[in-house]
Formats: structure tokens, C-alpha cells, sequence
């Protein structure tokens, strides 16, 4: 299934997966129980794939992966067979139907305190704890994911896979085993997973443990690494580190003069993708950012007075992330934009700067177009439609030829374009390699480039006079991004175990190219086991890498797309709720295309109380439309009169994403409480059933997201800002609070409620600051307020205590038609990284939080003050993963109440309150109070 402007790649995808069916499902012995359906999607500047095994589904976005970490491949080959050897091999591991894929064992528990006319307190106790029905480490399932079918040869033990296990083997940075059973990592981190388990997953068929086969590994990959590096190690050349912090510094790049140096770099960040621009006086200069979220290569204008770079941005019609081309003023501070939704990166300046190459992405394939600034006009100069890929064009120095990395298949290749005679040559070679980055020197007689000729990225020269190649660099991890100045000074990115850093050659020197050879590696041609034990039955030879042709591509019939619906899942559940067992499941099913989908949950006790509920969205008109209904039923007893209470809740609306930061919802919502009193009177039993509550209201609400990623963003979420607006206007009738005015006997002899009207405008405004600070730790500022413009019946007030409110008071305690609330909150590490692995957990973090609340309810605004309350809360976070690939994260909280006070309400005897610790507990896929 794909939508406009991605035919090719959909045609494309029905051919590949037809051709690698057989041979995956083959393998592991197994075929899915129905069609597989393929998502194709590019209205992103996105690359990746994801297998969702359990709907028989697979997306696969048609971007080419252009990623640090990874060589160069037939993108379409590659991830089509590897999330459809997820698909298969997830599935042959599972005990059961996939139309159950897991279980949930759960806990509410509540406040002993709470209002007479409530059943139950607030909870302080919130556990959900899955138990899945198929569970695989993610090195097991990524490592068979990668080798696929190895005689198919569509992903191979690349220079930049070995790159990445190479370094972390010689610099003592493996991943432990325990590490590479679950992601949770930085960048690289999480790639090691893959990585590792590209290298490891076939032995694991071996009999012997997990540990045991990991020591040996990786006692069998240190000696193997010393004797492939022997030569070089003894006679490196890696130049002098001018920017050694942060995993991801990219494209140094020399100003015109060569006074000055720019660079793309992460510093202070955790993802590679998290780059900013940033300019430095020379190459041992103070740093100054330019702008952040600068991603791929940039250039300066001849001058130096500006920069031309690419960043995404979501400012169109459709809110799709794409990449656009922007000027940077350098001296002015000045930005300037200059495409929209053109996703266009990579700019390259011309020598006249009149003109911007960049690379122009659409529909699998990447081109090379040419920018007219002052015309502002984007034109095509290459035609690749057939999943060919574009890198870094770069231009001579007399502007009349670019240079560009291109890749169709497997290797890359560096290609000039005339563009006075518009006649295109490629350079190629009798060994397979990937040659990239390349760029001029200033006079133009050289060209620069990183290459893998050897097995390892290093930077080599070539001389256009004499066509002679030169080695430049001789490093034990990888050296790429060259650019030089008119002194020939070389700066570059190099790879190491911890990222990439930029480096400096002052002078560099030819290395003799017999100190550069990185000696083949003593393993032998992999095989995977097949479940049938027969791998020689089957003719590959024509789908093999070198034999199939992507070029050709079939001209299937494109039909209208129809809705199609994944089979419905149930997850039986387990709970303990109020003290009794409640056994019930949840269930779900989604359209393929995520335009209509739902989610219900049902369970009951032995009593009869049930919840159910169910939540439908529908996506196919734009904007979100979103049905919610609510159902609870509960039983309670006292003094020989039984009570019934049932609770529902309809909620209809919108929700509209303006962007990645901005929503906004829209609702209309319909609440009905009944209930039921129970008794015997004179040997009979009676009963009388009433509605004590029906409301209406409309609700709108507005929120603000913007938080910075980071491998502990879950578990201490240092950097962003959260702004949440709510505004409800609702029309509540509410049975009158003088029992005997509740009712009137009608003429017919029955009772009809009379209510009492409580219509208010509520307003609700929720703000949270988070601050980063050294070390690792942080400071969060939050604060809430409420308002509600008239005094109603205490039903419909605020309430400022408990789990959600000032902790050191029970969530009942303060109540009114007012709220104010804050909190202060220092976060710091106890345990940054653990590793620590018991049964099916893995403990990974843990870390201590003390904040400061002062808050409170009230209803009258004179002498308010002495309705707020201050409390202390001590909190212990920890973060973990359940069967390697849920997350659990556990928090327990201490606070204690400072003030003692006594809340009277009309009617019942005062309470009092504070002074005392309470405690509350919540273990679930995410931290309930971020």
C-alpha cells in the first residue's frame, strides 16, 4: 500500500517481497497465517523500517538509510528482508496465537481517607506489570534479522559494522551481554546492539549458556583484532583531536581564507542526530553556536560572510518533517529561508555564489539538483528513479564540475558531473569498496575522499594530474569528512569506541600504503541453521546480489486502496482492586493504515463490579475524531441497606497536531451517575433507583510539548517545557443536597429527582520547566492553578492533595473552587548504569528526586494563604526492562505534611490532617508522574 508520489518504491517493494517469501519462510520453517501487508510511506524525510508481527503488517519508509553508523546497501533489498525476517522468525517463536500476545497482572490500591461520598480514596498504589507471550533478546532478533539469508548477500559485514565492534573490542568498550539484551542507549549504543548481535546470533544454537558463549566470543574477537591490526597499530596516523567531546561531530569544514572552522557537532547531547552548527576561530578557537538541529553536509558562501545549510523542518501544508535550505548571516546573526517542503539537504555553494547544489530526495531515490538564489529556483540535474542514491555534491574550484558520492546497490562511488557538456563519468573499481566525502583542495588539483579499500575507512588523496591515489591517514576506527585549506591543513571526522571527534593534520604526509593493510579475518563463510535442514534445495541464484535487477521494475496494476483490519488481540488481565480479584482482558484492532482504530478493556469480580471501556479514533478526514466511553459499575453495603452505583462517561471529539509541539482537542462530553438502594422491608425486598448526576460540557484544551531526548529522559527528564490549557464549560445538574428536597412524589406515586443546576466555566492551566544542571541532574519547576467562576457543590471542586497534588496530605483533604500548586524538584543519579540482570529483569538506572510542594484549595480568596500547605517528597526511581524489551519503571515516594490542619465539611465530623508520612507506589511502562 502506498500513497502518491511513492509508486515506484511500492511496485518495487511487491516485486522484492514476493522474490524473498520462499526463502525466509523456508529457514525458520514457518508461513504467517494470512497476507503480510506492506506500508510504504515518504511524506517524511525519514528513513527506517518496522515489523508489526502481531497485525501481519510491515512499514517501510522509502527514504534510503543515510546513517553515521551505517555502509551503503540496496535500501529497499535490505529492509524489505529484514523486517520480514522479523516477521518470521518472531512468529515461529511464539507459543500461541498471535491474537494473544501478552497478559497484564495489575494493583490499584487507594488512600484510606477520602470524601463521605466517595467509595474509595485517591490511589497511591498503581502497578501494571505485562507478561508476554513471546520473548526474544534484541541482539537474538536483530542479529537474525541482519544475516537474513546470507546467501543472499543484501546485507554483509560491512567496514562500518566491523568499525563499530573493532574499535569497542580494542578500546575495551564491548557491550557486557547483560547490555545487549535490551536498547535504552545512545546512538551508538543501541547500533552495538544490532552490531553485536549481526556477529553473535548464529551460535546461539551452540548448548552452552548465554555468558559462556559471549566470554568466548569475545576472547575469540581480541585475538582476532590483534592480528588484523598488527601492522597498523604500530604506525598510525590520526591526526591531533581539536574536538574531542560529544559522539557526533561531522563535516569540518575550512572557511574560504582558512582562518576559521565549521562544524556539525552534538555536544551536551546523546543521539547523533541532535547536531548543531557551530563556528570556531581556527582550529583551537572558542565555539560559537550558529544553529541547532543542522543536519548532513554544509557549505560556506565564497565570501565566508555566510553559511548555506539544510535542517527540518514541519512549516507546510501537510506538517510533514522535511528538510529545507536556509542562508545563516554570519555577522548579521540572521537566518534565512529559502525552500519549503523542497526536501533538499546537503547544499554545496558555487564558486560565483549564485548557485547551491544540494541533494533532493523523493520516492526511494535521491537527486542532484542545482538552486538559483536569486531566482529561487530548484531544478533537477540527475534523473535517478530507481532507488539510486546521491551524497555531498561538492563543487571545483573553477565551478564547472561537481563532485558527488553515489551508490545503487552496495558500494559507492565517487562521480563528476560536467555541467558545461552535462556528460556524467563514474569512476569504479575491480574490488568492491565505498569511496565518500569527497572534495576539492582549494586549486583544484586534488581531490580528497574517505575510503574502505582497505577493510577501514581512511582518507586518501587523488592527484588529477597523474591520477595517483595517496594515502593520508592510517586509524584503527575510521577517518571520513575531510576538508583542507589553502595551507593543506586536513581536518576530519574520525570514529572512535566513544563517537565521532574532529581531528587535525597539520601537514599530512603520504603513509606508505603497506602500513595501512588491515589483515583478513581467520572466519569462515556463515550459514544459518534451517529448521527443515535443507538449505541447498532452493535456486537463489537469480535473486542473489549481482544477479537481480531493481531497475526493472514490474508494471504492476496500482488498484484504489481499501480498508483492511488486523484480526482483533485480546490480553487477558489480572487485578487487584479495592482487596478483590477482578478478571477481565483489554482488546484492540487497527485499520492498516492507522485510519480508524480501538481499544477496549473489560473485567469483573466476584461482587459484580465491572469497568469497561472503549476509545475508537478515526483519522481519515484530517483531523483526529475520537470516541471514549466509560462504564462502572460497584456495590457497597452499610447499616442493611445495599447500594448500587453505575457511572458513565461518553466523550466525542477532535484532536488536531499543529506541529510536533502544539495539540489541541476539542470534546463534548456526557456523564450520567446512577444509582440503587437495596433493602428488605418486612420480608420484602425493595429497591429504588435514581440518577443523582448528568452533565454536559464542552472542553478545550491546548498543550505544549517540547522536551529534549536523552538516554535518561524517562527517568529524569533534565531539558523542555510542558504547557497544558484546559478550558471546560460545563452545565451540570446535581440531585439537590437536602435529602429531603432530593425528590417528589408525582401524582402517579413515584419519585422524580430534583436537581440542583451547577453550570460553571473551568479553567485549568498546568506548567512545567525543566532545567538542566551538571552532572547529570536537574531541577523541575512546576506549577498548576484552577479556577471555577462560581461556588458549586463541593462534588465539582479541585482537590490539591495525593499522588497528583501535594503529597504529604491525602488527595481529599483540600478541596474549593480554587487551586494553586507548585513544586520544586532536584533530580540527581544514584546509579547511572548498573547492569544488572536478574531472572527476566534487567536494571539498568536509579536515581533520587527531593522536592518542595506549597499548594492548596480553597474557596474563598480572603485569607487564602492559610489554606496552602507545604510538604516534602523523597523519591527513589528506578528504570528498568521486563523480558528484554519492556520497559519497567518503578517510583516510590515518601512525603511528609508539614502543617496540621482540620477540614470541616457541613453535615459530617471535622477531620484533621498532615504531620505524618505517607507513601505511595507506581510501577508501569513510564514514570506516571512525568
Amino acid at each position: 500500500h502506498f500513497h502518491d508520489g511513492a509508486e515506484q518504491t511500492g511496485k518495487l517493494t511487491a516485486k522484492i517481497a514476493e522474490e524473498i517469501y520462499t526463502p525466509i519462510t523456508s529457514l525458520y520453517g514457518y508461513e504467517p497465517d494470512g497476507k503480510v501487508h506492506f506500508i510504504i510511506k515518504d511524506y517524511d524525510d525519514f528513513s527506517n523500517g518496522a515489523a508489526y508481527y502481531l497485525d501481519n503488517k510491515v512499514e517501510i519508509w522509502a527514504s534510503a538509510m543515510d546513517f553515521e553508523l551505517r555502509g551503503t546497501h540496496s535500501w529497499l533489498r535490505n529492509v524489505i528482508t529484514h523486517e520480514y525476517t522479523h516477521m518470521i522468525s518472531l512468529g515461529a517463536a511464539r507459543k500461541i496465537t498471535r491474537h494473544i500476545p501478552a497478559a497484564y497482572v495489575q494493583w490499584l490500591g487507594y488512600e484510606d481517607e477520602k470524601r463521605p461520598d466517595v467509595l474509595y480514596g485517591y490511589p497511591n498504589r498503581i502497578l501494571s506489570y505485562p507478561l508476554p507471550f513471546t520473548v526474544m533478546p534484541p541482539w537474538f532478533a536483530e542479529g537474525v534479522a541482519q544475516h537474513q539469508r546470507p546467501e543472499l548477500e543484501y546485507d554483509l559485514w560491512d567496514a562500518h559494522r566491523d568499525m563499530l565492534l573493532r574499535t569497542a573490542v580494542v578500546e575495551n568498550k564491548l557491550l557486557t551481554y547483560s547490555e545487549m539484551n535490551v536498547f535504552g542507549k545512545n546512538s551508538i549504543g543501541s547500533e552495538r546492539v544490532y552490531n553485536q548481535g549481526y556477529s553473535l546470533a548464529i551460535k546461539k544454537a551452540t548448548g552452552k549458556s548465554g555468558d559462556q558463549i559471549y566470554d568466548e566470543w569475545k576472547q575469540h574477537l581480541q585475538e582476532a583484532y590483534a592480528q588484523q591490526l598488527r601492522e597498523i597499530q604500530g604506525h598510525t596516523v590520526t591526526g591531533e583531536w581539536v574536538q574531542a567531546k560529544g559522539s557526533g561531530n561531522f563535516y569540518p569544514r575550512w572557511s574560504p581564507d582558512g582562518s576559521k572552522l565549521a562544524y556539525l557537532s552534538n555536544v551536551g547531547a546523546d543521539y547523533l542526530g541532535q547536531t548543531s552548527l557551530v563556528l570556531r576561530e581556527g582550529v583551537d578557537g572558542k565555539d560559537r553556536l550558529i544553529k541547532a538541529g543542522v543536519h548532513y553536509a554544509f557549505s560556506w558562501s565564497p565570501d565566508g560572510a555566510q553559511l548555506g545549510y539544510s535542517r527540518k523542518s514541519g512549516k507546510n501544508p501537510h506538517h510533514s518533517v522535511l528538510y529545507d535550505l536556509y542562508l545563516y548571516d554570519i555577522k548579521n546573526k540572521k537566518e534565512k529561508r529559502l525552500t519549503h517542503a523542497a526536501r533538499a539537504h546537503s547544499p554545496s555553494w558555487s564558486p560565483d555564489g549564485k548557485m547551491l547544489a544540494c541533494v533532493v530526495n523523493g520516492d526511494g531515490s535521491q537527486n542532484i539538483a542545482l538552486y538559483d538564489i536569486a531566482a529561487d529556483r530548484l531544478k533537477l540535474i540527475t534523473s535517478h528513479k530507481t532507488q539510486e542514491q546521491a551524497y555531498t555534491p561538492q563543487w571545483s574550484p573553477d565551478g564547472r564540475q561537481l563532485l558527488y558520492s553515489y551508490s545503487h546497490a552496495r558500494s559507492g562511488e565517487i562521480t563528476p558531473v560536467n555541467l558545461r557538456h552535462a556528460i556524467m563519468g563514474e569512476s569504479s573499481g575491480a574490488k568492491p569498496s565505498d569511496a565518500r566525502d569527497a572534495v576539492f583542495s582549494p586549486d583544484g588539483q586534488k581531490i580528497y575522499f574517505s575510503w574502505d579499500v582497505t577493510g577501514i575507512f581512511n582518507l586518501y588523496s587523488y592527484d588529477l594530474a597523474t591520477q595517483h591515489v595517496t594515502p593520508l591517514t592510517n586509524v584503527v576506527g575510521g577517518a571520513f569528512m575531510p576538508s583542507v585549506n589553502g595551507n593543506g591543513e586536513l581536518v576530519f571526522s574520525t570514529f572512535v569506541a566513544e563517537g565521532y571527534k574532529i581531528a587535525h593534520l597539520k601537514t599530512p604526509q603520504p603513509v606508505p600504503p603497506e602500513v595501512t593493510q588491515y589483515l583478513p579475518s581467520p572466519g569462515k563463510n556463515i550459514q544459518l541453521a534451517a529448521v527443515n535442514g535443507d538449505l541447498a534445495h532452493l535456486n537463489l541464484s537469480g535473486i542473489k546480489h549481482g544477479a537481480y535487477d531493481d531497475k526493472q521494475i514490474p508494471n504492476f496494476e496500482a488498484k484504489p486502496y481499501q480498508d483492511h483490519y488486523s484480526a482483533i488481540a485480546v490480553l487477558p488481565r489480572v487485578m487487584m482492586d479495592y482487596g478483590t480479584v477482578k478478571l477481565g482482558s483489554y482488546f484492540y484492532s487497527s485499520e492498516m493504515l492507522d485510519n480508524l482504530s480501538f481499544i477496549g478493556g473489560a473485567a469483573i469480580n466476584r461482587d459484580k463490579d465491572y469497568d469497561l471501556f472503549l476509545l475508537v479514533d478515526y483519522y481519515k478526514l484530517g483531523p483526529q475524531l475520537f470516541l471514549e466511553a466509560y462504564n462502572q459499575v460497584r456495590h457497597a453495603g452499610a447499616d442493611g441497606y445495599g447500594f448500587l452505583y453505575n457511572l458513565t462517561e461518553v466523550d466525542l471529539g477532535t484532536r488536531r497536531a499543529w506541529n510536533s509541539q502544539h495539540h489541541s482537542q476539542l470534546s463534548f462530553i456526557y456523564s450520567r451517575y446512577n444509582a440503587k438502594i437495596s433493602f428488605v422491608d418486612r420480608g420484602l425486598k425493595q429497591s429504588f433507583g435514581y440518577t443523582y448526576y448528568q452533565g454536559k460540557a464542552l472542553a478545550f484544551r491546548h498543550s505544549f510539548h517540547q522536551r529534549v531526548r536523552a538516554v535518561d529522559g524517562e527517568i529524569n527528564p533534565r531539558m523542555g517545557r510542558e504547557v497544558e490549557l484546559r478550558y471546560t464549560r460545563e452545565f451540570n445538574d446535581f440531585i439537590n443536597s437536602d435529602p429531603e428536597k432530593a425528590f417528589t412524589l408525582t401524582d402517579y406515586g413515584t419519585f422524580v429527582e430534583n436537581y440542583e443546576p451547577h453550570n460553571v466555566h473551568r479553567v485549568e492551566l498546568d506548567w512545567t520547566e525543566r532545567l538542566p544542571l551538571p552532572g547529570r541532574t536537574g531541577l523541575t519547576l512546576y506549577g498548576r492553578g484552577g479556577w471555577l467562576d462560581r461556588d458549586v457543590n463541593s462534588f465539582f471542586y479541585f482537590f490539591a492533595g495525593g499522588l497528583d497534588g501535594v503529597r504529604g496530605y491525602p488527595y481529599y483533604s483540600m478541596e474549593g473552587r480554587y487551586l494553586l500548586h507548585g513544586r520544586l524538584t532536584y533530580r540527581f543519579p544514584l546509579f547511572r548504569h548498573l547492569d544488572l540482570s536478574l531472572l527476566h529483569l534487567y536494571l539498568d538506572k536509579i536515581y533520587f528526586a527531593v522536592s518542595y510542594d506549597y499548594g492548596g484549595a480553597f474557596s474563598k480568596t480572603k485569607g487564602f494563604s492559610d489554606k496552602l500547605h507545604d510538604s516534602v517528597n523523597l523519591q527513589l526511581r528506578s528504570e528498568m526492562f521486563s523480558f528484554y524489551g519492556f520497559p519497567t519503571r518503578v517510583s516510590f515516594d515518601a512525603a511528609y505534611g508539614f502543617d496540621k490542619f482540620v477540614l470541616r465539611r457541613e453535615g459530617y465530623a471535622p477531620l484533621t490532617y498532615g504531620k505524618e508520612w505517607r507513601y505511595y507506589l507506581t510501577v508501569a511502562f513510564d514514570f506516571l508522574d512525568n
